[in-house]
């Protein structure tokens, strides 16, 4: 067991993190200030040891570009990371769940998926740059949110993914399980 300075015991009430059991914290929405904390937390963790992290999580979504900096930093790491939802998984929050080599989800988690929001309100040229935009990001939910239900249901079709995300599609953690993602429901 590593000993930990005065500057690790620090870093958890910055980073929300909880060094002896190598815990990250990861609440409320996707925003800069919470990423920001959630990097800083991981970066922390992944220098300290080679041991597995856990993500405890009760995420509402927010911005895409937030959550995706959360999502990658989880997907790269070399430890085994296992996320852990307890009230909600919600919007970028299950897209981030994906990223993790466990989910986890408490018995009465709600999870949600969907397509994100864009708005504009300038020029006609702006909406189909923002459009362009929208349609990468929904690409890249799509095959991330694919490939972790095509683990548990190979012929899961593409087109029953897209008509899921085109309404708000709330899930108890049961038929998140079943339909692949996430993968037990902690006992």
């Amino acid at each position: 067991m590593p000993r930990y300075l005065k500057d690790d015991v620090d870093q958890f009430f910055e980073c929300e993190v909880h060094m002896p059991s190598r815990t990250i914290y990861m609440g409320g929405e996707c925003e800069e200030e919470m990423a920001a904390f959630f990097l800083k937390g991981i970066t922390v963790l992944r220098e300290k040891s080679d041991q597995p992290i856990t993500v405890i999580m009760n995420n509402l979504g927010g911005d895409e570009y937030h959550g995706l900096a959360i999502y990658d930093a989880i997907a790269t790491c070399p430890q085994h990371v296992t996320i852990i939802a307890y009230g909600h998984a919600m919007s970028m929050g299950s897209w981030i769940l994906q990223a993790a080599d466990e989910r986890v989800l408490a018995p009465r988690c709600t999870v949600m998926i969907h397509y994100g929001s864009w708005w504009s309100d300038d020029h006609v040229k702006y909406f189909r740059v923002q459009a362009k935009e929208g349609e990468r990001l929904n690409a890249l939910m799509e095959r991330d949110y694919l490939a972790r239900i095509r683990e548990k249901l190979p012929e899961f079709t593409v087109r029953k993914l897209k008509k899921l995300l085109e309404d708000e599609t709330f899930m108890s953690a049961e038929e998140a399980v079943a339909l692949g993602l996430a993968d037990r429901i902690l006992s």
